[in-house]
């Protein structure tokens, strides 16, 4: 009987959709498959507020549904910060995290000055389908809420913490999580932005796998 395939599960960030990740699912290396479920608390039907523990918890709910024990977690932006939830309140359950343009504790000046552009652009700029303004801005309250630091040690998976070098905004916080996970791999991208899994999804592709190829030799 052949082995049953790793299941890597793939997050996405704020304003992207779960087909953002359709490159790098196709280009997994036999004995991975991917799924990319839609981060809960994102819409407006979805119920009354956001968090990330509720996130978090909603994604353990699929792998439960799917029968999955054990899955290797890759979040981008927001996905990152859910998945970063999901490893410390669920260590058992994660085989390898890998963290991209992700968060610790955000800039509270940047997160103000974020707050106040959304707030005046129309809902049809800043949110994406099915979100409103108002959940919108909901969801930068609770990320910028957010306070990893006192947590990371708590990660006990195998962990690739990447960043663009373009992703300015996102570097301190990359060096501090891989600084505060025991042991994690830290990889600052050259020629790469924030969304670089959508702008350049081979070169996601290639790091992430080889990644993944190293824990499995």
């Amino acid at each position: 009987m052949a082995p049953q395939a790793q299941t890597v599960v793939f997050l996405h960030g704020l304003g992207a959709g779960t087909d953002s990740w359709n490159p790098q699912i196709a280009a997994l290396p036999d004995g991975f498959t991917g799924i990319a479920p839609r981060i809960a608390g994102l819409a407006d039907g979805d119920g009354e507020g956001f968090s990330l523990r509720a996130a978090a918890t909603a994604v353990r709910e699929e792998l439960d549904r799917l029968g999955v024990e054990r899955a290797h977690l890759v979040g981008l932006s927001l996905g990152g910060m859910v998945a970063t939830r999901f490893a410390i309140d669920s260590p058992a359950r994660v085989t390898s995290l890998v963290l991209s343009g992700s968060q610790v504790h955000p800039n509270p000046a940047l997160m103000r000055v974020q707050n106040a552009i959304m707030r005046l652009l129309p809902a049809r700029v800043v949110a994406q389908p099915g979100m409103s303004k108002q959940r919108m801005l909901a969801v930068l309250r609770a990320v910028g809420e957010t306070d990893f630091r006192g947590e990371l040690a708590r990660v006990t998976a195998p962990t690739l913490v990447l960043c663009g070098l373009k992703d300015r905004p996102n570097l301190p916080a990359a060096k501090e999580l891989a600084a505060g996970i025991p042991g994690a791999e830290l990889q600052l991208v050259p020629g790469t932005g924030h969304e670089w899994n959508i702008h350049q999804p081979d070169a996601f592709s290639t790091r992430l796998n080889a990644f993944h190829r190293s824990l499995m030799s």
